[in-house]
């Protein structure tokens, strides 16, 4: 029996051989007929062009070429796209679609770690963890009388309602807020409800919470959702966290905000990445900064090559990829 034809787009490196250790690449081997990217770089759209014909199925990654309306008027027998990463956005386009071409997404392992980030940020945060290593670094303790804000009893709010959200709320069951709020254009106020929540307009949400966590894809509507404006809404000694993307708020005027020390921030994306070293996000006395590190577990990243393992067999054997998304879904994922 003939197998499948793949192409494997993720160019070798130690991030891909995390993704798809030697192990998993066998069982690949076994199910179809893999053509390897051996340049050491990412493919062009035009080198795509070339080596998507004949191929049934396609594997792609970070930084992969996008499937453009030449690659797929060449892409002549393929059925399957099979994306290693989470957002898919940079990489379609409509025609993939119209052609009934099957797009899977590894965003779901993605999101549950995600949500782990965010959850971790909300403990060093509210748990001052920068103010206390400082403390012991330099000798001293705590005084008899002090107290931090940790999370039980607080108000946490949440903006963005897709997968990162939904993986966190059965999280912060665990812990006895007194109220979880939530933004989004996309939920309704029954189905929040029904998750433990109430669905609140953005300026409210960012006035009642003592936690505020940003968690949306970045589009064209959401670059700086939180601006120079609604920032001063904040309440006073709130945590600001933000685990989405660097440019979901405008960053100097976060900054101009932090240097007034109304509250604190702990952040894990910037509007440039790597963050440049004389950023002043390094240095405020109020910011604990993570060199986006929210999908960067072990876990996440052997798990994303098993996830696309299992809807690669879910497809060849004749059922739909658990992964599988659709136009309008891909739409609603970030820019990058």
């Amino acid at each position: 029996m003939v197998k499948p034809g793949l192409l494997f787009l993720p160019p070798d490196s130690a991030q891909t051989r995390q993704l798809f250790p030697q192990q998993l690449m066998a069982q690949l081997d076994e199910l179809v007929d893999v053509e390897r990217n051996l340049l050491g770089r990412q493919l062009s759209e035009q080198e795509l062009v070339e080596r998507i014909r004949g191929k049934e199925i396609c594997i792609t990654g970070w930084r992969s070429p996008r499937f453009s309306e030449p690659v797929i008027a060449g892409a002549d027998r393929l059925r399957l796209i099979l994306h290693s990463a989470g957002t898919v956005k940079p990489y379609i386009s409509r025609s993939l679609f119209e052609r009934g071409i099957i797009l899977t997404s590894s965003n779901s392992v993605i999101a549950r770690v995600t949500a782990e980030a965010v959850l971790a940020m909300m403990m060093v945060g509210n748990w001052e963890v920068r103010r206390w290593i400082a403390v012991m670094e330099g000798g001293g303790w705590k005084e008899r009388e002090t107290t931090i804000p940790g999370i039980q009893g607080k108000t946490v709010g949440l903006i963005g309602f897709g997968s990162v959200t939904r993986a966190l709320l059965p999280m912060l069951r665990a812990f006895r807020l007194r109220q979880i709020l939530l933004y989004s254009e996309h939920a309704s106020r029954q189905e929040v409800l029904e998750l433990g929540a109430e669905l609140a307009d953005l300026d409210s949400l960012l006035i009642r919470s003592d936690i505020v966590s940003v968690q949306t894809s970045l589009t064209l509507r959401t670059r700086h959702l939180l601006n120079g404006t609604n920032l001063g809404l904040i309440r006073y000694g709130a945590l600001l966290l933000n685990a989405g993307r660097g440019e979901l708020i405008d960053e100097q005027a976060l900054i101009h905000h932090l240097k007034q020390n109304r509250f604190r921030a702990v952040l894990d994306v910037y509007a440039v990445e790597p963050l440049p070293a004389d950023s002043l996000l390094r240095t405020l006395p109020n910011v604990t900064c993570f060199p986006h590190l929210g999908a960067a577990t072990q876990y996440c990243r052997e798990g994303i090559g098993w996830d696309v393992l299992e809807n690669l067999q879910e497809y060849l054997g004749g059922r739909a990829p658990h992964g599988a998304i659709t136009y309008e879904q891909a739409l609603l994922m970030s820019e990058h």
